[in-house]
């Protein structure tokens, strides 16, 4: 088949889940011998591949700082730039990861007769997270109404669709491309090493719980180092590493957000991933880490619940349903039962069977499924 993959950004250029997922979705297409083009946008435009398996289309946004003034995105305008270029592009399917390339997509799709497939992995909310200008909420009931098929990564999120938008999506999962991830070898580890990966600067990530809980956990395992891998501004990390004592501080290393190619390495030395988040659609990071062979730490909260077992991780209550949670001490209960569980004998082998659920042998051939439907 011929796939149109869209979405405003494009991976390693922008590093979240859904950038990386349509990379991912990208890569396992072209394995499958389909005829794969990405449509994206770069500052400065150009058209050589991101990586030399799949053929990238990615011009310079269509956007000026001056509309900025008038609230309009790059985002917003990426669905007028998609609609042109599909004009002279032909696909069986076009997969669209953002509303306005998908409702853009849609358009097209009386003239070229293509499937269209919108796949979220988050919500606007109406009144809450959309903007009255432009009509975000508007163009993404037009973009669910229009398109073929709906796609969100978790039963969390298809819910708050069913019910703020009245339609109900179909669940897929986020596919991991299993390969990329070897699972530790050796011994147990001796020194317990926390890791938590992410965007630091949301404060629904987590980052203040999970340093108070640090703390805690550190009075029973004092040999104990926290990495943080991921956006971290100077000052919150001031902020973070005075709630410890001084002669604490050496134990929280700061990597910063490193390149894509450093993450193996850090989840086969963490003794366990630890993601304290409220209102996480889903958790690639999660499965990441499984795939490696390290345990999970998560809030009981979002999506994060329907990607872990308790064979393979411990989950947390937040106590709350702000924008974080502050149950440190439950929290760092969780990372001492999580520790020991990551000294059981076959527990690496467990997390691995665990993220091949998710692998892209696994959800890749549902996707190829949606394509093909007529």
């Amino acid at each position: 088949m011929r796939i149109l993959l869209t979405h405003p950004h494009c991976w390693p250029y922008v590093r979240r889940g859904t950038e990386r997922t349509m990379d991912t979705v990208a890569r396992y297409l072209v394995r499958q011998g389909h005829d794969v083009t990405v449509l994206s946008t770069l500052p400065a435009g150009g058209s050589t591949p991101v990586n030399g398996a799949v053929r990238h289309l990615l011009h310079r946004p269509l956007w000026t700082p001056a509309m900025g003034v008038a609230r309009v995105q790059p985002e917003h305008m990426f669905g007028i730039s998609t609609y042109l270029d599909l004009q002279t592009l032909w696909a069986d399917a076009v997969h669209s990861f953002f509303y306005t390339d998908s409702l853009a997509a849609s358009l097209a799709r009386k003239k070229k007769g293509w499937r269209t497939v919108l796949q979220l992995h988050g919500i606007a909310i109406p009144g809450v997270s959309c903007r009255r200008f432009p009509p975000e909420a508007w163009l993404l009931r037009r973009a669910i109404e229009e398109t073929n098929e709906f796609v969100v990564c978790s039963a969390f999120i298809a819910g708050l669709f069913a019910h703020y938008y009245g339609r109900e999506p179909k669940v897929i999962f986020p596919p991991l491309e299993i390969e990329a991830w070897p699972i530790k070898e050796g011994p147990v580890d001796e020194r317990p090493c926390v890791l938590a990966v992410g965007d630091f600067n949301v404060p629904r990530k987590g980052a203040r719980v999970l340093m108070k809980a640090f703390g805690l956990f550190k009075q029973r395992e004092p040999d104990a180092v926290l990495r943080f891998s991921g956006r971290l501004s100077p000052a919150l990390a001031a902020s973070l590493l005075a709630t410890l004592p001084e002669r604490e501080r050496e134990s929280v290393e700061l990597l910063g957000v490193g390149e894509p190619g450093d993450l193996p390495e850090l989840y086969q030395q963490a003794s366990l991933l630890v993601l304290p988040a409220m209102w996480e659609p889903s958790g690639m990071v999660m499965l990441e880490a499984l795939a490696s062979g390290t345990p999970v730490v998560a809030t009981n909260h979002g999506g994060l619940p329907e990607f872990l077992t308790p064979e393979v991780s411990v989950l947390f209550e937040p106590q709350c349903e702000g924008e974080e949670t502050n149950n440190y001490e439950g929290l760092a209960e969780a990372m001492r039962t999580a520790l020991k569980l990551s000294r059981q004998p076959g527990v690496r082998q467990r997390c691995r069977r665990r993220a091949e659920e998710f692998s892209t042998a696994v959800i890749g051939p549902v996707l190829e499924k949606v394509y093909a439907e007529r």
